[in-house]
């Protein structure tokens, strides 16, 4: 059974042009990634930068972080979206943020690790009144070999605009309008030889 070691939590964590970045100050900034693949969570393959696209483009969002022992359980129905992807960390910080309002989530060394992100809210307007649900997410990390990206589950109208039209439909939970979808499906979707 998979261990919790180290959990931090911030409910003003700060944004740059839609994306929650995680990286080390000390070894590199901002990159360009692309979230074709799950709407989500992309890594930028040469830097180690990981970016997390949000539907605001800037102002402060709720994060918390949580380093494991292995993977942790799975709880998908309080989420929106969630998606698994593996990083090669060169060091033993994750900040995550940018440098005004960031969370910093300590690892035990360099390494391969799995990243696992949950994301809620993820539909309710660029700009957002104190009213207004606050886009949330819950960053899960543990060290392991490298594996193919898993999409666990995607129901936001936000997420499938970023999707690629040619991506396979998500493995787990999926919303009742991927299946009513017309346009922008792949070959696993039930409309494509229509």
């Amino acid at each position: 059974m998979a261990t919790l070691i180290n959990r931090v939590e911030n409910t003003a964590v700060a944004l740059d042009s839609n994306t929650l970045g995680i990286l080390d100050p000390q070894v590199m900034g901002y990159e360009y990634v692309e979230f074709r693949g799950n709407g989500l969570v992309a890594a930028h393959t040469d830097s180690g930068f990981v970016g997390i696209a949000t539907e605001q483009e800037s102002g402060d969002i709720h994060v918390t972080a949580e380093l494991w022992d292995a993977h942790p359980p799975l709880h998908l129905d309080d989420w929106q979206d969630a998606a698994e992807i593996s990083i090669t960390w060169p060091t033993t910080s994750l900040h995550i943020g940018d440098d005004d309002a960031h969370l910093v989530l300590n690892l035990p060394g360099p390494g391969t690790y799995r990243l696992l992100v949950h994301g809620r809210a993820r539909d309710d307007g660029d700009v957002r009144d104190d009213n207004d649900p606050t886009e949330t997410y819950l960053i899960q990390l543990w060290p392991a070999p490298p594996e193919k990206p898993v999409l666990h589950k995607s129901t936001s109208q936000y997420a499938a605009t970023l999707t690629a039209p040619d991506e396979e439909p998500p493995t787990g939970q999926r919303p009742a309008w991927y299946d009513e979808k017309k346009v922008g499906y792949g070959p696993g979707h039930p409309a494509h030889n229509e």
